[in-house]
């Protein structure tokens, strides 16, 4: 029998089982909890409509919400439950059911891409091809943000609520790096629950990483 693929499982309807069991309480929800925040609204993008970002994961798009209304920027979401994008509409945030390997934006379009907390649940096959749309969709100047667990090796463990999916953990940035022109400006890594603090336990690291993609002169 075929292994189903998890981005299939999270579209058919697991993305909507997570938000309903989450939708109270959304990790992050509280712009004061969330380690990503702070670092995105140090980014020297220009404030105003001109400026684009993408969130791939967007939940019920408070994190977009927030840096619309501190920066005003154009803001878009993409998550595959469509009970999480309806609750991000509400709040004003334009947002469209999909995945990371499939981004439904143009070429060279994104001044700043967010994956909000959803990398660890997709497939390993499909790294290479979401690392290919970000690389795709992102301007030649511009920056890519993750918010995820964080391990330097690879892990796996049973996602508990549905058989045969699998929750990663392993160094996620790295999927850019290899590049010449990505460059990692900002990677904090704390525990997953606030206040955020500094841990040694490795099952509890999550780590806010911004990257930022240009071409690098040589010395």
């Amino acid at each position: 029998m075929t292994t189903p693929l998890q981005r299939d499982v999270f579209l058919s309807g697991e993305g909507d089982a997570w938000f309903q069991r989450n939708q109270r309480n959304q990790p992050y929800a509280d712009p004061a909890d969330d380690p990503l925040l702070p670092l995105l609204l140090e980014l020297p993008l220009e404030p105003g409509s001109r400026t684009t970002v993408v969130e791939v994961g967007c939940g019920q798009g408070c994190r977009l919400q927030s840096l619309a209304n501190h920066r005003n920027w154009t803001i878009s979401g993409l998550d595959p439950s469509a009970l999480a994008v309806a609750a991000a509409e509400q709040l004003g945030v334009a947002a469209r059911v999909g995945t990371a390997d499939s981004l439904p934006y143009s070429d060279q379009s994104v001044d700043l891409l967010v994956f909000g907390f959803c990398l660890y649940l997709c497939d390993r096959d499909h790294l290479f091809q979401i690392a290919a749309e970000a690389h795709r969709v992102l301007k030649p100047e511009s920056w890519l943000a993750i918010l995820d667990f964080w391990s330097p090796f690879q892990r796996s463990n049973p996602y508990h609520h549905k058989t045969g999916v699998l929750s990663f953990k392993s160094n996620l940035p790295a999927m850019f790096l290899w590049h010449p022109d990505y460059v990692i400006t900002d990677h904090k890594l704390r525990h997953h629950t606030p206040p955020h603090c500094h841990t040694d336990s490795a099952d509890d690291w999550v780590a806010a990483t911004v990257i930022r993609r240009s071409h690098i002169s040589s010395l």
